[in-house]
């Protein structure tokens, strides 16, 4: 019986090796949430990511196709109406710049709007945002023609494009000079509100993943075709004038005058009665 007693005795466990095992076992579950919290972060942080990126690129591609719609009247001369404006707002991340201009199309208008199709201006700035009000990139658009006398655009309620954009920075090829030290002259300034410039560089600063990273910044440089057509119009006068052949001669496209041939029959009116048709003397 005692050899037993001793034998039970000599298989249990010490409360050292019962400290130390709970001491590892602590160690393994702590090390274990760590790796599961980081695990779970990163996981946040790309599905985070990968939505700045495709809120940043629907954005661009509706600022890109926008721009490149833009309208501009061919009627002779330069209409302060149509032109570009623009409204520096800082550079960097905390750029909150504001463009404007008249472009025909549903890009950043949509499907249901009701004058897409007619020359519309649109205003693309970034709003901060009140009580109950959403900031990011947003969007106003009015219709430029038949509008009442106290219309205000002000008034006009933006939409918000994008939540997760936080910066909006613009620069223009310089009109005068577009070329500096064979490289692109940007300029923040615009001046010139009854034309168009000729391209437009788009910087978007997107919202980070993480709080305390820096914003994802997205450029775009987009060129506008009706760049000619509003720093020089054409001549209407001079486009109408031509020349062309007639069954009865020539005559001049414009004023029109016309040479007839003599033997061509010409009407005249009598004094009473019906009009007649006589040879032409």
């Amino acid at each position: 019986m005692r050899r037993s007693g001793t034998k039970l005795r000599a298989a249990g466990f010490t409360l050292l090796e019962l400290l130390l095992a709970i001491m590892i076992l602590s160690v393994m579950m702590l090390l274990s949430f760590f790796c599961f919290d980081a695990t779970v972060q990163s996981w946040q942080a790309g599905v985070e990511m990968s939505d700045s990126l495709g809120q940043a690129d629907y954005v661009m591609e509706q600022l890109v196709s926008g721009l490149r719609s833009a309208y501009y009247p061919d009627v002779g001369t330069q209409l302060g109406d149509y032109g570009f404006q623009f409204s520096d707002g800082g550079e960097g991340p905390e750029a909150r710049d504001g463009i404007s201009w008249v472009k025909i199309g549903r890009a950043l208008v949509g499907e249901d709007c009701k004058f897409a199709e007619s020359p519309h201006r649109v205003a693309v700035s970034v709003s901060e945002g009140g009580k109950g009000d959403v900031s990011g990139l947003s969007v106003s658009a009015w219709q430029v023609d038949l509008q009442l006398d106290d219309f205000d655009p002000s008034k006009v309620v933006p939409v918000v494009l994008s939540p997760r954009v936080i910066g909006f920075n613009c620069r223009m090829l310089d009109k005068d000079q577009p070329e500096k030290d064979k490289e692109p002259n940007w300029t923040d300034e615009w001046t010139s509100s009854n034309c168009i410039p000729k391209a437009v560089e788009v910087t978007l600063y997107m919202e980070p993943a993480k709080k305390g990273d820096k914003p994802i910044e997205v450029k775009r440089i987009v060129e506008i075709p009706l760049y000619d057509l509003s720093q020089k119009p054409r001549n209407k006068s001079a486009s109408q004038t031509g020349v062309r052949q007639t069954p009865g001669g020539t005559s001049t496209l414009g004023n029109r005058p016309q040479n007839r041939s003599s033997s061509q029959p010409q009407m005249i009116q009598p004094s009473r009665g019906r009009s007649m048709t006589v040879p032409g003397q």
